[in-house]
């Protein structure tokens, strides 16, 4: 169980402590506050931390070149340095929109030459129109009663000026909008942007090394806006203050020397039964990931159990089935290589990367058992086509393989409920559902036809009836040694009520039908690329461009798909089905009082 265990301490002193004693605890870092009675939420420490320095922060952390941070704080001025990146910031934002319409205007005119449009009225009424026209397009100018000359060709039009008093109606194409500026002025222009561009680069550049500063002054309010909750959480009662928190027992001996370091009072109680503790989940390095993915959406509650490693394996392996693919399996190792050292640079990314290097090999090894690569098998006298040990096209075998993964899945869920409760009769309940899964599936698949050992059909039988029994006699928290008949009555009224829950298990299990139905729908897409590669390589001239085109598009696109259904269903056949049966009751995370900046 990865749940850490909490004590509850409380520590006791005189009202001249109470600053002192909040700033060691949040040095310690250890103690998540409980409220003891006189705050009000509503008028809770905010944090007053502004937009602009947030992100001045961000801008300047998104910077690709960064100078080496300043160790101290000398010559930081917080608010001067926010007011000069955010005005860089706008400035080249400014910058880049005049250059992007800069580069448009270039392109339009270069073909028309370097020359300036005549002021109004300098040919009196006369204007130029200037047209682009299409070289078929261009004889018919031949018919037309108008003064027009060619002043720029290539290779799919002619650039035509048109001198008229107004717009000829006759022309065979819509006349175009030219910058009035001539091509070299704005040539100067761009270079101009350009150049203040890279002087604003630079100047950000020069900005980066106040990034950790900027990071520990906001550390430091944050700091402050804790500190201020925690005395509001506390206790006065003049002259004596008390705070209160829950502690991993394994830092008990900190909060001891501190209590005697400061002479404080304290007292330390286990959990009580109307206690509610916060849940404190702590993984090893390799299973991290799974406790990501697990509070994602959920906390577990305090008394219940760590769902982290089993999500970590069956996410695993739910994506594996989802994808059913070597190939693609490969090609997002890859990435992950590209990638191996920028995620390990912090704890998260370094559990992600465990969690991914996990999914990835098992994908690997589930379209190596599947023999499926790109969509393709292996040849017949390859060292791949002797591995295989399920076919993935029999689609009665998947379905029965996917409806066995969620029963043996659900069961785990009700194996991990009857453990919490084994010093109760409750614990029967679980036990109950389990036999009803298990002998449900050997029913179901006994009656479906398949070949069981002889030993297995009276399971399916047996397993259903003392299931429903299990769960109808021990699923209420009434007492059971009562001699009152109403409490029986109600008893069995609570077992029935549970019973009904036989639907919800029938439907969660065929929920595991869609690891069949995705792979196969990822399989046959990937097959049905393939075949239009091999068509579009058959077309004369560009059938090498056709097939490169397809076979890139469709299966990235496939690949995309499938990861995104991978993930989504992944979690959600944990987080929905798995701890709907497994974790009854939700916790609230452990926050500790600490201090960030350091």
């Amino acid at each position: 169980m990865a749940i850490v265990p909490l004590t509850k301490v409380t520590l006791l002193g005189t009202t001249n402590q109470k600053d002192v004693v909040l700033d060691e605890l949040q040095e310690l870092g250890c103690l998540h506050l409980i409220d003891l009675g006189q705050s009000d939420p509503r008028h809770a420490s905010v944090v007053n931390i502004s937009d602009e320095t947030r992100q001045a922060l961000r801008y300047l952390r998104n910077c690709p070149v960064r100078r080496r941070p300043t160790p101290h704080d000398v010559g930081f001025h917080p608010d001067v340095i926010i007011r000069r990146t955010l005005e860089i910031a706008e400035r080249q934002e400014e910058l880049r929109r005049q250059r992007d319409e800069l580069v448009q205007a270039i392109e339009q005119l270069r073909p028309w030459g370097d020359f300036q449009q005549p002021e109004e009225m300098e040919f009196g009424d006369l204007r130029f129109w200037c047209y682009v026209v299409p070289q078929y397009k261009l004889r018919l100018l031949d018919e037309l009663d108008l003064t027009w000359q060619v002043v720029a060709r290539d290779q799919r039009a002619a650039y035509v000026i048109v001198i008229a008093v107004d717009e000829p109606q006759q022309m065979p194409v819509p006349h175009v909008h030219l910058d009035a500026r001539p091509l070299s002025t704005l040539e100067k222009m761009l270079e101009t942007a350009e150049s203040e561009l890279e002087d604003l680069h630079w100047q950000r550049v020069a900005l980066t090394r106040w990034i950790e500063s900027i990071q520990r002054s906001i550390a430091q309010v944050e700091d402050q806006a804790a500190h201020d909750l925690a005395a509001q959480l506390s206790l006065d009662d003049q002259p004596l203050f008390a705070v209160q928190g829950w502690v991993p027992q394994r830092e008990l001996n900190r909060v001891r020397s501190l209590a005697e370091a400061q002479s404080l009072a304290l007292t330390i109680d286990p959990p009580g039964r109307g206690d509610t503790p916060p849940t404190l989940l702590e993984n090893p390095p390799l299973t991290a990931g799974g406790e990501d993915a697990v509070t994602f959406y959920t906390t577990p509650a305090y008394n219940s159990w760590d769902p982290s490693s089993i999500v970590f394996i069956s996410f695993s392996l739910f994506f594996a089935m989802i994808m059913a693919d070597a190939g693609y399996a490969l090609v997002l190792s890859g990435l992950l290589l590209l990638l191996w050292r920028k995620l390990g640079r912090s704890s998260t990314g370094h559990r992600f990367r465990n969690l991914a290097f996990s999914v990835l090999c098992t994908s690997i090894a589930y379209g190596i058992l599947i023999r499926c690569f790109f969509g393709r098998l292996p040849a017949v006298d390859s060292v791949f086509h002797s591995a295989v040990v399920l076919d993935a096209s029999d689609t009665s075998l998947m379905m029965r393989v996917s409806i066995s993964l969620g029963v043996l899945h659900l069961s785990l869920a009700n194996l991990a409920i009857a453990w919490k409760r084994r010093w109760s009769l409750q614990m029967l309940s679980p036990v109950g559902w389990i036999a009803l899964l298990l002998g449900g599936l050997v029913y179901g698949l006994d009656r479906t036809g398949v070949d069981l050992a002889e030993w297995m059909r009276p399971i399916g039988q047996w397993g259903l009836v003392s299931g429903a029994v299990l769960v109808l006699l021990f699923s209420s928290d009434r007492s059971l040694w009562t001699l009152r008949a109403k409490t029986h009555a109600l008893r069995l009224a609570d077992g029935v009520m549970s019973l009904t829950n036989v639907t919800r298990a029938f439907g969660d299990v065929l929920s595991y039908l869609r690891l069949f139905a995705l792979g196969l729908a990822s399989a046959q897409l990937a097959a049905t690329f393939n075949d239009l590669t091999y068509q579009a390589s058959c077309c004369i001239g560009i059938g090498s461009l056709l097939a490169f085109l397809v076979v890139t598009l469709g299966h990235g696109l496939n690949l995309t798909l499938t990861v995104m259904s991978g993930v989504v269903h992944g979690l959600r056949l944990n987080c929905i089905e798995f701890f709907g049966w497994g974790l009854p009751e939700e916790g609230y995370p452990f926050q500790p009082f600490n201090r960030k900046a350091t």
